[in-house]
């Protein structure tokens, strides 16, 4: 049967290597995400010329006030990350999760059929 290469073999190894490459992409991508989470980027906020800019567009605010939004704006943006982190990590666990057992149940069908 090694040598008998129908329609169905071919099915059963072109999924198994499809799910398997789905396995692998979401096995690296929740490294990265897990990575992303101990170890964030470090620019995530606002620039060094935020102050500057603020205080162009409204000459009234005080330098109190200019470090008040910013300290803010920052917060938002470490929010945002955090939020985006988490949804990346579930995106990636997802396609492990849906992958997994298409691939267990196709791989078993293949070496059903060698023996």
């Amino acid at each position: 049967m090694a040598g008998n290469w129908d329609i169905r073999r071919i099915y059963l190894y072109l999924v198994s290597f499809a799910t398997l490459m789905m396995l692998i992409i979401g096995t690296v991508q929740v490294i990265d995400a897990g990575v992303e989470f101990v170890y964030p980027d470090p620019n995530i906020g606002v620039t060094p010329y935020y102050e500057k800019e603020l205080a162009l567009k409204d000459s009234t605010l005080t330098k109190e006030e200019i470090q008040k939004i910013r300290v803010e704006e920052k917060e938002r943006a470490v929010k945002s990350q955090k939020y985006w982190q988490v949804k990346r990590l579930i995106t990636s666990f997802s396609l492990i999760i849906v992958a997994l057992p298409v691939y267990l149940y196709h791989w078993r069908k293949i070496q059903r059929a060698e023996q």
